[in-house]
């Protein structure tokens, strides 16, 4: 071999050297990252994002994005419904449709009558007392900490939150129990409850805010110190920037009163909170000098509390670079605002009208900063409510519709069981496990009997349940009712009231019988706006919405379906199995 050609194999083999080093230095870390960017599912063989997001609007009713489509932006909900799937005829399948109940089960894909969130409140037959949904066993301080003249909550219980009330694992869990904690779990809400339950038992964030101070809140149930990104976000207080502002139309070009069927001030409306007024412009201080607790009320009860809500949440995916590590993360959002506008001024006002237009652009703006912050088609939306909303009972949207006061509810039910009982001796009896008002109505549509003063009288509880719950059917502004020996031992037909009221039964929480309101009624005490809670088609009936990594773009999709799809289509954008008890699968 020549001198020439031993030169020349010596640089190629140096140029290979060379170039199998540049290779493992740069181009393999570029493919790496690239496949550990958009991973792809095994069953679909479509990419799989980094980041799941499951935005909750509470009370967006699932008609709203149908019949006021027209006035949304091209950037929201239009995106959603182009890009990704929308599910236009979902139903919550279960009785008590309420915000704990919703949230408990869109993130573990169970009823209430296996999750055991079987409403905001019931009543606890060991302790005797009414007990809320997320009351822990032991008190748990807010962190930080409130003033301590801040008084009692608002909301919830004084001694703080946990989910121990949860009887049963969430997507959250799940994603922890799967990938040995390296997935991040962040929930964050207006309401404990919400915060609380959509995080599961292991989260790595769950805050809330608090009118007392204005402020973002966890607890020592989760951790001593709120982080430090937490502490950055309230040290301006965010909140009180909307202190000399007004809430006015975001859309004055627009006739609400001909989109909305309504005027301005329409019957049965409520006033707000801290006087907003019920037409606009509302105020957010009122006659306040200063941001106190009533004016954060009425940051709440605006478009300006889901505002908060989204710039925090931008906030904590910055921060904790949510979608941009190894693992796969979960955020969830629960935007409450919707939920308080809409029982202060019902479903066919201007506010939630306006409040919806808002969400919109609001939609628009979190897809805006993923597609910047995450990237487009790097992560998952997911989107849904959890409960409708009961037109206001004045405006007559139902023949049937009228407003109850729970307590002359019980005071007939009272005096009908006192007729039935009256030769059995050893009366008068105090035939419920409470009389206070403000319980009677949290634990409303169960009733829970007496059992001790019941047996005292030589009576069966089943027997006198069976009494109340004849009496209550046969009044005009109830359906049906059913006890709870009813909802143990019988079957029902698929989607039947009957069906949907043992969805909600659970024995050891649950009272000794159910009522099932008819069309518009309202058993409450509210004496204006109006509420959710039952299991007719109004305050059943939600979005589903689904767009991003993995999800097909199948677009409108009009066949009924369970709200409880939720946690299995998480559960799929996430790359994991569903949490054990769901018992819905993912629908693409």
């Amino acid at each position: 071999m020549s001198r020439g050609s031993v030169v020349l194999f010596a640089f190629m083999g140096l140029t290979a050297v060379v170039a199998a080093r540049y290779v493992t230095r740069h181009l393999q870390p570029v493919v790496a990252v690239l496949d550990q960017e958009q991973p792809v599912d095994p069953a679909t063989g479509r990419p799989v994002g980094k980041l799941v997001v499951l935005v909750v609007f509470d009370q967006m009713r699932g008609d709203y994005l149908a019949k006021w489509a027209e006035h949304f932006g091209p950037d929201g909900f239009e995106r959603l419904k182009k890009e990704g799937v929308w599910y236009s005829d979902v139903h919550i399948p279960y009785a008590c449709t309420s915000t704990g109940p919703g949230h408990a089960s869109l993130l573990s894909g169970a009823p209430p009558s296996v999750n055991g969130i079987i409403e905001n409140d019931w009543w606890d037959r060991k302790a005797a007392k009414r007990v809320y949904c997320c009351q822990p066993t032991r008190p748990f301080d807010l962190v930080p900490p409130l003033p301590a003249d801040a008084g009692g909550a608002a909301r919830g219980a004084d001694t703080g939150f946990s989910p121990e009330r949860l009887l049963v694992e969430t997507v959250g869990d799940k994603l922890k129990a799967t990938d040995g904690g390296k997935g991040r779990v962040v929930s964050l809400s207006i309401k404990d409850r919400t915060a609380v339950l959509m995080g599961g038992l292991k989260p790595d964030a769950a805050y809330c805010f608090d009118v007392r101070d204005g402020l973002f809140h966890t607890g020592t149930y989760y951790r001593d110190q709120p982080h430090a990104w937490v502490a950055e976000f309230n040290a301006p207080k965010p909140a009180e920037k909307w202190f000399d502002a007004t809430w006015d139309r975001v859309r004055p070009d627009l006739d609400y009163a001909k989109v909305t069927g309504n005027p301005d001030d329409a019957p049965g409306e409520g006033t707000g909170v801290n006087k907003q007024g019920r037409v606009f412009p509302h105020r957010y201080k009122g006659a306040l000098t200063k941001p106190e607790p009533p004016y954060f009320g009425a940051v709440e009860c605006s478009p300006a509390g889901n505002e908060l809500l989204l710039e925090f949440a931008k906030k904590a995916v910055a921060a904790e670079k949510l979608g941009q590590g190894d693992a796969r993360d979960l955020l969830c959002l629960s935007f409450s605002s919707n939920d308080i506008i809409g029982h202060a001024f019902g479903p066919d006002s201007w506010e939630v009208f306006d409040a919806t237009l808002r969400t919109d652009k609001l939609v628009a703006d979190l897809l805006a900063f993923l597609d910047a912050t995450v990237g487009k088609g790097k992560y998952t939306l997911v989107l849904s409510a959890d409960h409708g909303v009961s037109p206001v009972p004045e405006q007559k949207k139902f023949d049937t519709a009228r407003r109850v006061r729970v307590t002359d509810v019980y005071e007939g039910l009272d005096a009908t069981l006192a007729a039935a009982y009256e030769k059995q001796p050893g009366g008068p009896t105090r035939w419920f496990e409470t009389t206070d008002p403000r319980d009677m109505d949290r634990i409303w549509p169960w009733v829970y009997l007496n059992h001790t003063a019941i047996a005292a009288r030589g009576l069966q509880p089943a027997d006198v349940a069976a009494t109340a719950r004849d009496w209550l059917a046969k009044q005009g502004y109830i359906e049906t009712a059913f006890t709870s020996k009813q909802l143990e031992a019988e079957t029902f037909p698929d989607g039947s009231f009957g069906a949907k009221a043992k969805l909600a039964f659970r024995a050891d929480r649950c009272g000794d019988v159910i009522a099932v309101p008819r069309p518009g009624v309202q058993i409450t005490t509210y004496a204006v706006g109006t509420n959710h809670g039952s299991p007719q088609p109004y305050d059943t009936h939600v979005p589903v919405m689904a767009f991003g990594a993995g999800v097909p773009p199948l677009g409108k999709q009009t066949e009924r379906k369970s709200s409880l799809i939720v946690a299995p289509m998480l559960a799929k954008g996430l790359g994991i199995d569903p949490p054990a008890k769901a018992v819905e699968k993912a629908p693409y």
